[in-house]
Formats: structure tokens, sequence, C-alpha cells
């Protein structure tokens, strides 16, 4: 039985087959061709598996000639010409240090609030000993401390069977009842209470109708957040801790002064009144002993100078110290100081290192070698058996610095970074304020101007109200005609705009000053002749302000939004 080959091949290329004649194509599948001899009922072949690929049936993925640059996929890197490691990925001694002051460290035992301590501790031994109820109030200014002591003096006193703890930050808290239910979950271990029964069920625990011998110490920080929650559970939590028969010591944590005369006078009516526990400002000293405290416990106990400050030159402390304390006394601030002081001595350090070993190839390479001269051509004397030094890695250099050898951060990199952070503070307060704020400095400003326009001008008679330093009740009637003159601006109320100069005045962007000669007086000063508060200075409304920044700054500061409209009311326009 003879079969007919194709009589028509399909041409897929104009390249030759890689295997056979080059007139030819071995097909893939048999449903590819058919016999001319299928309809006289000659069987048709059993179909079979090529032996070799046809090359042009599929097409198959090719490499390309080019690099493809996927995205999302980082290449492989190439290999670096210099044998020197790159040092923004090199762990350094200096990563001690910075680990040290970085905020989410524990803190360890607080240096500097040793009254505090005692104090506090003293208050919650008291209570426990005599199996009732207290209730202390820790006040103070951001990162003083306030925190980390109280979690400092609980964690001393173990949990027990007759002593259980708590400690919740008010900030998560979103209603009263998550309050309640933190309490019941902490202290209520294996007891079911009935949705509605939370309050009663926490009164009967903290104030029991029977002696128990249970203590319940709670901590509430931020528990100025409970205000916008719901006052009466506050009440409730204070009242309950000083009631006679009370287990529960209760221990808030805020940053007003004055929270529990404010907000909570129903206390003071029923002669309930907590301690205080106020935390003031860390003072240089105390700030300076706090960061050479941390930076000596670096060194090892077997050092032959245990008292010697590593990282941080003692001057370079001390400036850090003097610059904090002057500002906000904030122990935070400080430490971000230290920690980019660190980072600053060991980006140094790393280059110091990286352009030593680059010199040292430098040496190294046979270009650089002296010219000699080399008689008939002939091989230098002990070139052959010339010592091949070899390069240390930037990462092996780097290593070899201890706690004690590694260099030190100077004053100047201190300096460097506090006059980035507290240095140019009047356009930094400026730049910050709202629009608001801005409007009001900008019509003192415009009102300052004209009188001084008006005391140049020789013809104009000379009068001493029109000379005198502005009153808030005259700077918010200026302050209204200018926003409301083309309905640039809606002014503020009487009592929202005295909200606003006493906020630019806590800036000290504008000071209280002697009507009579427009002289800066600080608040609470006497005044040879006077009253304390007497009529230079005026009380509420008749208060004297006066700007304490230049028409020049406050013209940089409204650059942005609202550009115009300051710029407006700056300007004066409708004054005369």
């Amino acid at each position: 039985m003879e079969i007919d080959e194709p009589s028509e091949v399909v041409n897929l290329g104009s390249a030759p087959a890689k295997h056979g004649p080059a007139g030819g194509r071995v097909p893939l599948s048999p449903s590819k061709f058919k016999t001319r001899n299928s309809e006289n009922g000659i069987q048709n072949p059993t179909p079979q598996t090529p032996r070799h690929r046809d090359a042009f049936s599929k097409p198959t993925p090719i490499t390309p000639r080019h690099r493809v640059t996927i995205i999302g996929k980082p290449l492989t890197p190439r290999t670096p010409r210099t044998p020197v490691t790159p040092g923004g990925s090199i762990t350094t001694v200096y990563s001690q240090a910075r680990q040290i002051f970085t905020r989410s460290t524990e803190p360890g035992r607080l240096v500097g609030r040793e009254a505090e301590r005692e104090e506090l501790t003293q208050f919650v031994q008291d209570c426990i000993a005599k199996t009732s109820g207290g209730c202390t109030y820790v006040s103070g200014p951001p990162g003083t401390g306030k925190s980390a002591m109280v979690h400092e003096v609980t964690e001393g006193f173990e949990p027990s069977s007759t002593t259980k703890k708590a400690y919740i930050n008010c900030m998560s808290m979103k209603t009263s009842k998550d309050l309640y239910g933190n309490l019941l979950e902490n202290l209520c271990e294996h007891v079911e209470v009935l949705e509605g029964d939370e309050v009663k069920t926490l009164q009967g625990m903290f104030v029991p109708r029977k002696k128990s011998k249970t203590v319940y110490i709670v901590t509430l920080d931020e528990i100025d957040h409970v205000l916008s929650l719901d006052l009466e559970i506050l009440y409730k939590l204070f009242e309950w801790s000083l009631q006679k028969a009370s287990c529960l010591i209760l221990v808030g944590i805020a940053n007003a002064l004055d929270l529990t005369d404010r907000f909570l006078p129903r206390l003071k009516a029923r002669n309930l009144k907590p301690q205080l526990l106020p935390f003031l400002p860390y003072t240089a000293a105390q700030i300076k002993t706090v960061i050479a405290s941390k930076l000596k416990s670096l060194i090892p106990v077997d050092s032959p100078t245990p008292d010697f400050v590593p990282f941080l030159h003692p001057a370079a402390i001390e400036l850090c110290s003097r610059k904090v304390a002057g500002q906000t006394g904030d122990l935070r601030k400080a430490f971000d100081i230290c920690r980019r002081a660190i980072d600053l001595i060991e980006s140094d350090t790393k280059q110091k290192h990286e352009q030593a070993l680059k010199d040292l190839i430098l040496q190294d390479s046979p270009s650089k070698g002296p010219l000699e001269e080399n008689v008939n051509l002939s091989s230098p004397p002990g070139s052959s058996l010339r010592k091949v030094v070899p390069t240390k890695s930037l990462a092996q250099s780097l290593a070899n610095l201890t706690v004690e050898t590694a260099p030190r951060a100077l004053i100047s990199h201190v300096n460097k970074i506090t006059s980035a952070t507290f240095g140019n503070g009047a356009n930094q307060r400026l730049k910050a304020l709202n629009l608001q704020q801005k409007a009001a400095l900008c019509a003192l400003v415009a009102l300052e101007k004209r009188k001084r326009v008006i005391a140049a001008n020789v013809m104009a008679t000379p009068s001493k109200s029109k000379n005198a330093a502005p009153t808030i009740k005259a700077l918010y009637d200026v302050y209204c005609m200018l926003c409301t003159r083309d309905s640039v601006l809606h002014p503020l109320t009487s009592t929202e705009f005295r909200d606003v100069v006493g906020s630019l005045e806590t800036l000290s962007l504008i000071s209280a000053v002697d009507g009579r000669n427009g002289s800066f007086v600080p608040l609470g000063t006497s005044i040879k002749g006077r009253k304390k508060f007497g009529s230079g200075i005026g009380i509420g409304d008749e208060k004297r302000v006066g700007s304490c920044v230049g028409e020049k700054e406050v013209a940089q500061a409204v650059e942005g939004l609202g550009g115009g409209i300051l710029k407006s009311i700056l300007s004066g326009e409708g004054l005369d």
C-alpha cells in the first residue's frame, strides 16, 4: 500500500529546516494533512511522533539581546570594582549608643527623679499596708518622665491574690464602655458580668460593703482624654478611691497641672482631694546626668576607665543639656539630639576610614611607584619577591573600633543639630501659625506701622494716645475692619480673638508693653511709682500689646495658603 505525500505544504518560513531536505516538512500532527486516496477507502496512516521538532511550528521564547528591566524585582548587583565595602549598611559600635537613645527602648531606672520616686512608692506602700484606697494625680509637661516613673514604681509591686494591677492608656478608649470593659477584663478573672451591670460590679469591687484584703492598683495614663468621653466616669473613679471603705489605689497621669480643680470641682465640694505629684521640667544638670549615665552603661565592667563617657564629649553633652533645658526641658528632645549627633560622628568616621583604605590601595598600585633606572630592560631586583599587602575591607576596619576608642561627637556636631532644631525660632514659629493667628499678627503689625508713619509726620500734632501701644480691644476693632473691608476673611469673636492673642503671647511673637512709651514689660513686673497691674499694662481687653517680630519676617511667613488675604491685611489698606 502506497501513500502519497501531501500535495500542498504550508510554507511556514523562508529558512530551511534544521534536518532533512529543504523541500519537505515533517508535520507535528496527523490533522495537518489528508491523503488523496482517503475517499477510495484506503486507511490513513497511524500517527507517529516526529523524531525531530519543527523549529517553526510554535513560537519559542527567545532570550533578548538586551537586558530587560523587571519592575519590582531588583537585579543582581554588580561586583564593586574596589574591594572597599560601602559604609551605608555596615553595623558599627555606634549602633549600641544609638539604641539606648531610641524612644521605643526600655528606659531603665530613671535618673534625677529620686524625690518623686520615693513619694509615689511611699504612697502605694501605705495604701497596701492599710488595705485602703487612695488617689494621686501625677502632672507635668511632656517628656518629664511621668509615665516611665509610674510604670517603674508599680512594677515593683508583684501581683498576687491580694494585689491586682491594671494599666490603661485612655487615648485608646473610644467610649466610656471601653474603659469599664478594660477594667473588668484586667481585674475580674473568670467572672461573667451582664451588660449594663459594669458600674455596679466595679463599685462592689472597689468599695466593698465588707472589709476586703484585696487592693487594686489602677493606673490611668492620659486621663484628660476621659473628659471628652464621659465626665461622670471620672468622678466615680476619683470618688471610689477617696472613700473610707475603698480598696482602689488610683494613679492618674496627665499634662494639665490643674485638671482636678478645673474639671472636677465636685470633689472639692465634698472635701475629696487627691494627692498631687507635679513633675517639673528637667534642669540642665539633670539632663546631663541622665545622658552621661546612659552612655557610661555601655562601658565594659572590666574597663580600666569606668568614668569615661563614650561617643559624646562631655562639652557636647553640656551644650545639649543647656539648649534643651532652656527651651522645653523635654528629655525626649535631648535624646533625639544625642541620637542625631551619634549619626553624624558615625558618618564622619566611616568617611575617614573609607578614604584611608582608598589611599592604601593607591599606594600599593604599581603605577604609583617611583621611576627607577632599568639597565638593559632587565627585571628589577626583588620584583618577584615583592609582598602583596592584603587590603582590609571597610567593615574590618570599623570592627576594630571599641566603646573606648571610637571617636566622640564634639560641640560642632551638637551645635549643628541644635541650630537646625532651635535656631531661627521666630521664623519657624511664624510658619506654624494658623490663618487666624497670622491675621491677628498682621493686623497688629499694620496698626503699628500706621502709628509710626503718623509719628514721623512733622506737620501732625503730637498725641500720646496715638503713639501709645494698642489695647487688645483696639486691636480687635482694627482686625475686624481689615477682615470685613472686602469680605476677605470672616473675623473671630472677641473671646476667640483673646485666645488667639494669648497663644501668640505664649509663642513670644507679641508681648505686653507699657502703654506710655511702648517699651516691653514682662508680665507681673511692678513698675516703680505705680501698682503692679496699673494703667500701664492693663488687664483683659485693656492690656496693651506689641509685636516682637519685624514686618519683613511676617511678610515672609504669610506666603502660601491664604497669602493674598494676609498681605491685604498686612498692607493696612483702609486704616486711613
